[in-house]
């Protein structure tokens, strides 16, 4: 009886001393590493005082990706992805959406930093634990979403536009709308409170025809000027999404369909602004 007891206590301290070598816990920081080489990080975890700083590396010490993530796991922000030899490959903007994570945009990058509208290789991450670490779209975001000024005055407008460069909806002829949250009750980090705020809209520039006159030769369809007023000083947070869409109805397809109208997914946009008072 006490040869087992012996037998289980020394398999017990040997799991325990292989995960304390495996991972390592302090008060600011969590480091794990390589099962099959414990001297090599394969995850760190920075905690700041309302998110983490996230690290993944490849078993040759090379960064894989790091970004921004809350307590709850959840990332945000901008996540930058290598390859092996170090060569930054993809960005990646992530949102909170009702709690989850939700890939936003992605712009893909060749071996020598040029953006490329498709990610046409599948092992750039050549590495089992990271080769299917992928998103659910692999074109590049080439929407351009603007604001003129970081710092405004209190009497006078924050002014922007976004122009589509990469439609989601392409057999029919879309336009975009943008909604902005209202000051007073604007939406939550995770735009969970959808439901309860009030909405500022922005038609493109057929509807919007007033704004035409800044952008000779673009097309009106495809570009939305928005802007913001504000009643208080201080350091705001610009929270809405865009979305392209499509009213018909449409003639009978090759299907025998008639559309009544396509809605695009929502593409959701974040601005940091500080309003000073203008006296």
């Amino acid at each position: 009886m006490m040869k087992k007891l012996l037998i289980v206590f020394i398999l017990t301290f040997a799991i325990l001393a292989c995960r304390e070598n495996s991972t390592e816990f302090n008060q600011n920081e969590i480091i794990e590493y390589y099962p099959h080489n414990p001297k090599v990080v394969f995850k760190k975890i920075i905690h700041k005082t309302d998110f983490d700083s996230v690290y993944f590396y490849y078993d040759n010490g090379a960064l894989f990706k790091k970004g921004k993530q809350y307590r709850e796991n959840q990332k945000f922000g901008i996540w930058q992805l290598y390859d092996k030899e170090a060569n930054l490959r993809e960005i990646r903007e992530w949102f909170t959406i009702n709690g989850k994570s939700r890939a936003n945009r992605v712009w893909h990058l060749s071996k020598k930093g040029d953006t490329i509208a498709w990610r046409t290789e599948d092992t750039i991450y050549k590495q089992k634990e990271f080769i299917n670490d992928t998103i659910y779209f692999r074109n590049t975001k080439y929407d351009v979403i603007y604001f003129n000024k970081d710092t405004i005055k209190l009497n006078e407008s924050l002014k922007g536009y976004i122009e589509i460069w990469s439609p989601v909806i392409r057999d029919y002829p879309p336009n975009v709308r943008a909604f902005i949250a209202q000051e007073k009750n604007n939406f939550n980090y995770d735009f969970s409170n959808k439901n309860e705020i009030k909405l500022d809209t922005f038609y493109d520039l057929t509807i919007d025809i007033e704004n035409q006159k800044w952008f000779p030769g673009a097309d009106f369809n495809d570009l939305v000027v928005i802007g913001k007023w504000f009643d208080t000083t201080g350091e705001k947070i610009i929270r809405g999404y865009y979305q392209q869409y499509f009213i018909g109805p449409t003639e009978l397809d090759k299907n025998g369909r008639k559309i009544d109208s396509i809605i695009g997914y929502k593409t959701y946009f974040e601005k940091k602004v500080v309003v000073i008072d203008s006296i």
